[in-house]
């Protein structure tokens, strides 16, 4: 088949850049909204923990409630009144007024006491939460890539490349990095923050299953989701989704662990039985709220976004390559050998071509058609029928019969099993890189034979060298070089992350076009090596930039002035 042309003139128009700008910012703002309610939640319920713990102890109202009978027995009493009398009456009522007066102040310092606590707690909570949902809302696309083990495209993959070359050429955008994903099933994504650092991974599967036509199908319809800034838009809703999916997430994964291990988590000792019952009956709203409502709503904003990009996506997927008829038969085969990618994240779902989940399996509460992070296969195919008459629906029906021939003939290998506990949502947060991940160095650097500065030197790294560093906290970090030298390197050293794979600072171009992109400044110069040295006993730089330091403070400011406000609410009632 013949080279398609360059096109010099943008086929597309891309008139969801600004709508979907204007989207991320009511996401972030709804996700203020949704973690008022969840922060006077939990903040309520770990002040009540605490009030029962450590709060001081209000008088005993038995007592109290025992001097008001007698004292309503005496004065229904039907013996003559007399000085005596009146005098008992008169102590009995100073001790009833002095044992209540004493139990009100009780009572108030109580209420005082858990009134700062649900403000400390609350503090704490937003900016632990407000740096949790930064870190996910611009996250790489390197990370996401890495969760998927995706590698760069090679030289098997070079038609891949010139297909998706001249697509970018004619959607007027820069070309893609292209990834592929060892999987036999045939699916695809696209990631980034904004079409220059966007990347587009495909799995072996859709590379040997769909043909010219049907692969520059695919690949239009993620350079849609990437010239309309899809991908940024998908990032925030999947932040979101696990940002507000959390507590839930926490819970079933103690729940399967303990159920794996045929243990039962120990009940938590709280004082005195009216107080358990009393903290339950207080708690149910808002562990309705935490762990019902709020899932339930992140996973319909996920659901209802990405449903309707798909359709979008695949319009402009048409327009783009003149015609529906290579997409449709990619839908079809897919739909025929199945889009499942074994282990692939569900924070990430929604990216993918078609829905990479495997179908019928249960995930929790929230599976069904109405939270469905894709469309169905067969409305996509309905909708795209519509453009220039389609195709004949014979057609259709062999691009499906070979879809199912292929998944027959290569089933799905044992290497492509998944663990369900490490590889459920959390995942995305608590495992680590044991690939490692890629920084630029921003200064001059010894590279050392032990995490000992004593030790042999084994290799030097300048200012703007990039370097493989692996999670490994203490006083030096793990580090890889462009020439395969493993090292130790001062944990003091800063870095800037770089939206590479580790694999790829060991090609010479793919290396120097990332130092090119971003050139450091003069005064970092080869003076910086001994000031490293002066400050090898200094400690470890924080990696917190002042970008994520301003969003926590204002997300706390909201979110205190909401938990203020719903405090004089529900103190005025």
């Amino acid at each position: 088949m013949s080279p398609i042309p360059p096109v010099t003139q943008p086929v597309l128009v891309y008139n969801r850049i600004a709508q979907n700008r204007r989207k991320s910012i009511l996401l972030v703002a709804l996700a203020v909204v949704m973690t008022i309610p969840f922060l006077i939640a939990v903040s309520f319920g770990v002040s009540e923990l605490f009030v029962a713990q450590f709060a001081p102890r209000t008088g005993s109202r038995a007592a109290e409630d025992g001097l008001r009978r007698a004292l309503a027995l005496r004065r229904n009493s039907a013996e003559p009144e007399t000085e005596y009398s009146r005098e008992l009456d008169r102590q009995l009522q100073l001790q009833f007024d002095k044992m209540r007066e004493q139990r009100e102040r009780d009572m108030a310092a109580v209420d005082r006491f858990r009134s700062q606590m649900m403000m400390v707690v609350s503090g704490g909570l937003t900016a632990l939460l407000g740096l949790l949902f930064w870190s996910l809302a611009s996250s790489p696309a390197s990370k996401i890539l890495s969760m998927c083990g995706a590698v760069p495209a090679g030289a098997s993959e070079k038609e891949a490349k010139r297909i998706l070359e001249n697509l970018a050429i004619g959607a007027g955008l820069p070309t893609p990095k292209l990834y592929v994903i060892n999987s036999t099933n045939p699916n695809a994504f696209a990631a980034g923050a904004d079409p220059q650092r966007a990347v587009i991974a495909v799995t072996q599967g859709l590379l040997t299953l769909l043909d010219h036509r049907e692969l520059e199908g695919v690949l239009a319809h993620e350079l849609s989701h990437i010239g309309n800034h899809d991908t940024r838009l998908n990032t925030t809703v999947a932040a979101l989704a696990l940002f507000l999916r959390l507590p839930y997430l926490l819970l079933k994964r103690r729940l399967d662990e303990a159920s794996q291990n045929h243990y039962e988590s120990l009940p938590l000792r709280r004082r005195g039985g009216w107080y358990r019952l009393v903290f339950t009956v207080a708690m149910i709203p808002a562990i309705i709220y935490v762990f019902v409502i709020a899932p339930f709503l992140a996973a319909l904003i996920r659901s209802a976004i990405s449903r309707s990009r798909e359709f979008l996506a695949d319009a402009d997927a048409a327009l783009l390559t003149r015609s529906p008829e290579g997409l449709l038969r990619a839908l079809a085969k897919i739909g025929g050998a199945g889009s499942v990618v074994a282990g692939s994240n569900p924070v990430i779902s929604h990216l993918y071509f078609a829905d990479p989940a495997t179908p019928g399996l249960a995930s929790g509460i929230f599976k069904g058609s109405l939270l469905a992070t894709h469309p169905p296969l067969q409305k996509r195919i309905a909708r795209l029928m519509e453009f220039n008459g389609g195709v004949p629906a014979s057609e259709l029906e062999v691009a499906i019969r070979e879809g199912v021939e292929f998944t027959r003939l290569r089933p799905v290998t044992g290497v492509e099993t998944i663990d369900p506990i490490k590889q459920d949502e959390l995942s995305a947060l608590t495992a680590g890189n044991p690939m490692g991940r890629v920084f630029r160095v921003l200064s001059a650097t010894a590279i050392y034979d032990r995490p000992d500065p004593r030790s042999f030197i084994v290799a030097r790294a300048r200012a703007g060298d990039l370097l493989v560093v692996f999670d490994d906290p203490g006083k030096f970090r793990q580090v890889l070089n462009h020439d395969q030298t493993f090292g130790y390197m001062p944990a003091f050293i800063k870095l800037q992350k770089v939206d590479m794979l580790p694999a790829e600072i060991h090609d010479p171009a793919a290396r120097a076009a990332a130092q090119a992109a971003t050139p450091l400044a003069a005064e970092k110069s080869a003076s910086s090596a001994a000031d490293a040295a002066n400050e090898a006993a200094g400690p470890p730089s924080r990696n917190l930039t002042p970008k994520q330091l301003v969003f926590a403070a204002g997300l706390g400011i909201v979110v205190f002035a909401g938990l203020f406000m719903a405090m004089l609410t529900l103190g005025n009632h």
